[in-house]
């Protein structure tokens, strides 16, 4: 008699990291063992938050689940790893997606997974989303990760909804400012300051360089403006901390904590890109 394989249940499904950590060796990694190191380049590749969160969710099923590096390139980014736990098979790819390397919110996480029973993929995918305050199919950028990928926002979600065998809703598919729990984007009626409005500051020299505010962040209580300089010094956009004085009189002071800069600048992004596109 003829061998009859088994059918395997399969998806593929596209999501956004948001976080580098944790970082794990390479060579660790060859070897199937997970080692986390704090800080570093080279030998190390950028987990991130989701793959730290589908690792966590293999071993909760799984006490003896494998992990393996398939292949990894220069860049921290650039990896594809392979698991295997209780009978299920899974691969998690890091995809660059825009931007410069950097940054593990300019990259992608697609994830392909397979079991025999479909519906056990359904119960662990929807255990695994519960474990992200945002969830993971929320991206960055829509029409930049079609163009690189194929896949409309509208493919990404309904591959989701799917495998997890329930409905998204349509606000489950927005993010409220970077990282919802902690940003905010203010709106045009609610910033402190005009789209049009120019800022002008002196140098250490007394030349005058003129600012543009394209908007407001909101964070713990505190604001910050988004500016972009006006005589083409830079195409970069700067973030400043608004204090408010007396009679309500505003004044600008820079952002001393590094941590806190490169989490505004990524919300100052998403903030700049949602209204470049509406």
């Amino acid at each position: 008699m003829p061998i009859r394989a088994k059918l395997v249940h399969s998806v593929t499904l596209i999501a956004q990291p948001r976080n580098k950590h944790p970082m794990l060796k390479t060579s660790a990694l060859k070897l199937g063992n997970y080692e986390i190191k704090n800080r570093g380049t080279f030998g190390l590749l950028w987990f991130t938050d989701f793959g730290e969160k589908f690792w966590e969710a293999c071993t909760t099923v799984d006490d003896g689940a494998k992990i393996r590096l398939r292949e990894s390139g220069f860049d921290e980014m650039n990896w594809s790893i392979s698991f295997r736990f209780a009978g299920f098979k899974a691969r998690l790819s890091a995809i660059k997606y825009k931007g410069f390397f950097g940054s593990p919110k300019n990259s992608l996480i697609e994830l392909k997974i397979g079991t025999e029973n479909p519906n056990d993929l359904r119960m662990f995918l929807q255990a695994l989303c519960t474990k992200f305050d945002n969830p993971p199919w929320i991206l960055n950028n829509w029409k930049k990760v079609e163009a690189t990928i194929g896949m409309s926002k509208e493919d990404i979600i309904k591959s989701w909804s799917e495998s997890m065998g329930r409905e998204i809703t349509e606000e489950e598919t927005k993010l409220k400012g970077w990282g919802s729990s902690l940003f905010g984007s203010k709106s045009k009626t609610e910033a402190i300051v005009e789209n049009d409005d120019i800022e002008i500051f002196e140098d250490q020299d007394g030349i005058e360089i003129k600012m543009k505010i394209h908007g407001a962040l909101e964070v713990d209580g505190k604001e910050y403006a988004i500016m972009s300089y006006v005589d083409n010094i830079t195409s970069e956009f700067d973030i400043m901390m608004i204090n408010r004085g007396r009679d309500n009189k505003v004044s600008y002071s820079n952002v001393e904590d590094d941590e806190l800069y490169e989490q505004l600048s990524e919300a100052a992004a998403q903030h700049l890109e949602t209204n470049s596109a509406a």
